[in-house]
């Protein structure tokens, strides 16, 4: 005896197929606009450039004032540590003095993966960066990783509240 006729199946499966993309809708963030998630990359992308050309104006308007930012080295950069830094005005004296050491650098932050979280989002992109250094042209630093970054909306714009880089390599 059939308890599920090919009816009953179809429905049953209709029903998974809800529950499942609306679960995967939760967890992703596409349950945001499109027009927010654009400028919410654009946020990320915004970060990459100040940091590269050195635009600190740029820079200082992409965070809220009482930002927190983590870095946590892999032991081949930086010997391993972590780096906690708390509010802009620091972590614009760190993001300069260690820009000093680079004639210049490109950042490139890809794969962004945004979820929702009640009235902020986590973004989680990858980076793959190379700075090279001022005092010898023949040097230069590979660094690889990923952010998580978190962002909340003010005043219609997105700014990012916590900022934290886990480091999974680096290359000289």
């Amino acid at each position: 005896m059939n308890l599920f006729g090919p009816f009953m199946r179809n429905k049953i499966l209709i029903l998974i197929s809800i529950f499942v993309i609306s679960v995967n809708s939760q967890l992703y963030g596409n349950n945001l606009p499109v027009k927010d998630r654009l400028d919410i990359i654009d946020v990320i992308n915004k970060y990459a450039h100040a940091v590269d050309e050195k635009d600190y104006d740029l820079f200082k308007t992409l965070f809220f004032k009482d930002v927190e930012t983590k870095f946590v080295f892999d032991p081949s950069f930086f010997g391993g540590e972590t780096i906690i830094i708390k509010g802009i005005d620091d972590y614009m004296e760190y993001i300069i003095e260690s820009g000093s050491l680079f004639r210049s650098s490109q950042h490139l932050i890809g794969n962004s993966l945004i979820t929702a979280m009640g009235s902020s989002v986590k973004v989680k992109s990858n980076l793959n960066s190379r700075g090279y250094y001022k005092d010898d042209i023949n040097r230069s630093v590979s660094l690889w990783g990923y952010y998580e970054t978190y962002l909340k909306k003010i005043n219609g714009k997105w700014k990012i509240i916590r900022h934290d880089f886990y480091s999974l390599g680096a290359e000289e």
